[in-house]
């Protein structure tokens, strides 16, 4: 197996780990579109977004939840969804609380940062701080008195643990969530969470600043979705149309 994927990407990030708890053999292939422009990847991925994956006979599957699912129906040892229908349905909006929500919300962020001398980088900064806030004690009720999010690990610990970290770099603490923050010190022991926790550090060291993380070689940052509905439902419309007059946005290809 080939995973086109991104050492900084949530998304990519959680199917590596999948692949690596299960003792997958697989090559890491390094792109992000958007950052590189190689068009290797639009031939697993129409959307042209990490992580793709390309199976031993060269048939692809795109988009992380998607590949999840399917390499742990394919490799079911160790299982990463609950067995019982209604954790496994809960399990599901843990994962999508991750990827919509905390991934908006982080990207408001970092935006925020990257645009730091435009007049809406304050409140962006302190809109997205307060609302990642929200979203890491939603979590902590969910995790309750488990030891992991639906019991057992799962895919949504790792879709989560891809973005809790995170919170230290805002200035958010969590000492008022001691279970969401005893739940961090375990998903740290895991070996594949360590081992994406190196790559990560590894990837953010060669990093000039936050901007070069965001912006490809022709200044454009990619959009999608969530990432958009963000700024625009909290009120910095003003911000998102001078950076689409100004020809900074770039989208995944139409008819897709």
């Amino acid at each position: 197996m080939r995973l086109f994927t991104f050492a900084t990407s949530p998304y990519a990030r959680k199917a590596r780990m999948v692949l690596d708890i299960k003792s997958i053999a697989y090559e890491p292939v390094e792109r992000c579109y958007s950052l590189d422009r190689k068009e290797d990847l639009f031939t697993a991925s129409p959307r042209a977004e990490v992580p793709a994956l390309i199976l031993d006979d060269g048939r692809t599957i795109a988009d992380s939840t998607i590949i999840c699912e399917y390499l742990d129906d394919a490799f079911p040892n160790p299982p990463l969804r609950p067995a019982d229908p209604f954790e496994r349905a809960r399990m599901r909006q843990i994962e999508e609380l991750c990827d919509r929500a905390f991934d908006s919300v982080s990207n408001g962020y970092w935006l925020a940062q990257a645009r730091k001398g435009a007049p809406e980088a304050e409140a962006m900064t302190q809109a997205a701080r307060a609302e990642f806030t929200q979203l890491l004690r939603t979590l902590d009720r969910e995790l309750g008195e488990r030891e992991f999010l639906c019991g057992a690990l799962s895919i949504a610990d790792l879709a989560a643990i891809c973005y809790v970290p995170s919170a230290r770099v805002m200035g958010i603490d969590l000492a008022e969530m001691l279970r969401l923050k005893a739940w961090t010190s375990r998903m740290s022991e895991i070996p594949a969470v360590k081992d994406d926790r190196r790559r990560l550090v590894k990837a953010l060291a060669k990093a000039h600043d936050i901007a070069s993380e965001l912006e490809g070689p022709d200044g454009r940052i990619h959009w999608r979705d969530s990432r958009l509905e963000w700024p625009v439902r909290r009120g910095f419309v003003d911000l998102i149309a001078r950076e689409f007059h100004a020809g900074k946005m770039m989208f995944p290809p139409e008819g897709t």
